[in-house]
């Protein structure tokens, strides 16, 4: 009987496995991101209860956690794409 890890190197599977590994950063900076939007909302409304300056706070904090996790993203995104290549 052949080795099991042999079997399972062969069967297909250990490239989903490897496909899974490599899109996890991925999945995980995606939800950072959505996760700094829905923050600096809060955060944005919070302060424009403090000083009346209802949405242009809301807004600002809105753009700030879109552009803070867009550079997150595409710097994971990257990391990941130069390992990929590093790979191969």
């Amino acid at each position: 009987m052949e080795k099991p890890e042999k079997e399972l190197k062969d069967s297909g599977f250990s490239q989903y496995g490897k496909a899974l590994r490599s899109a996890g950063p991925l999945f995980g900076s995606g939800i950072q991101l959505a996760a700094s939007v829905v923050l600096m909302f809060f955060a944005g409304r919070w302060l424009d209860s403090e000083f009346n300056t209802y949405p242009w706070l809301m807004l600002l904090a809105i753009f700030f956690g879109l552009g803070a996790g867009l550079y997150n993203f595409v710097k994971i995104v990257n990391k990941v794409e130069k390992n990929r290549t590093k790979d191969r």
